[in-house]
């Protein structure tokens, strides 16, 4: 009878040990976030490069 195989995944920061199921809310919470199309960004980056040019 061989090993199983097991995912040892670790789906933090090293050093700050989280569950899958943290992972999973995170991500859950974050999709409730702020989103802009493509169209919003290029605006924003070209009124941001306007005001910082020299």
């Amino acid at each position: 009878m061989g090993k199983t195989k097991t995912l040892k995944t670790n789906y933090a920061l090293p050093g700050q040990p989280m569950t899958e199921e943290e992972v999973k809310r995170m991500v859950q919470e974050t999709q409730h976030g702020k989103f802009h199309s493509m169209q919003d960004l290029k605006q924003k980056i070209a009124e941001w490069k306007s005001k910082f040019a020299r």
